[in-house]
């Protein structure tokens, strides 16, 4: 992180952070404009690039920080672990809406991320994505019960397997998502679950004893 931009106050931190988030959130690192990122904070564009040497270095930085936004969130709701390997992904699932609900605008930053990468960050955000995803699969498979998986099933595969179909309901309920109340998020994610649980069940028959 620049060195200088700690030294604002945070106020001002997160308004510029805000202001990027957004921006990039809304139209993607190639489309996002730091003008509009500056004209949002009401800075000088002089002050930006005072803290941060390009727009490639403030998206990393934004990223960075989303991140690790998340990370905090996942390490609140990790009590009680289920060791079954569906309880489990489900229960992180589950984590995924919640933050998606109370943080819609880093979760549209994330779905915009990994999409149609530019060749200007391709190396930055291939080894971030290595990073994460090495790090999420070892905290899915830390202490899971694999008793129940055929001995010919590869656990990495199987989980590779279900993330991507828990991508696509997410996908699917991400507009509702948006949209809910906290006092209707309870029940948007009982009825996601209900769906999922639906769909492991049959997976289940095919990795499972």
């Amino acid at each position: 992180m620049s060195e200088r931009f700690k030294k604002i106050p945070t106020s001002q931190q997160e308004s510029i952070l805000q202001a990027a988030l957004y921006e990039f959130a809304e139209k993607g690192y190639l489309r996002a404009s730091t003008n509009a990122i500056v004209q949002t904070a009401d800075i000088p564009k002089g002050t930006l690039f005072y803290f941060f040497s390009s727009k490639k270095d403030l998206f990393l930085y934004v990223l960075d920080t989303a991140v690790t936004e998340y990370v905090a969130f996942v390490e609140k709701e990790k009590e009680n672990v289920p060791e079954e390997l569906f309880e489990r992904l489900l229960h992180r699932q589950q984590i995924k809406l919640r933050f998606a609900a109370v943080y819609p605008l880093q979760f549209r930053f994330f779905s915009k991320v990994f999409l149609d990468i530019p060749e200007e960050i391709k190396e930055e955000l291939n080894n971030r994505f290595q990073q994460y995803s090495e790090a999420s699969a070892e905290d899915l498979t830390q202490g899971v019960d694999t008793t129940h998986l055929r001995e010919d099933v590869d656990i990495q595969a199987a989980i590779r397997m279900i993330h991507f179909l828990l991508e696509g309901i997410l996908a699917h309920y991400t507009p509702r998502l948006k949209s809910t109340t906290p006092e209707n998020l309870d029940t948007l994610i009982r009825e996601i679950s209900i769906e999922c649980q639906g769909h492991f069940s049959m997976i289940q028959k095919g990795i499972y004893r």
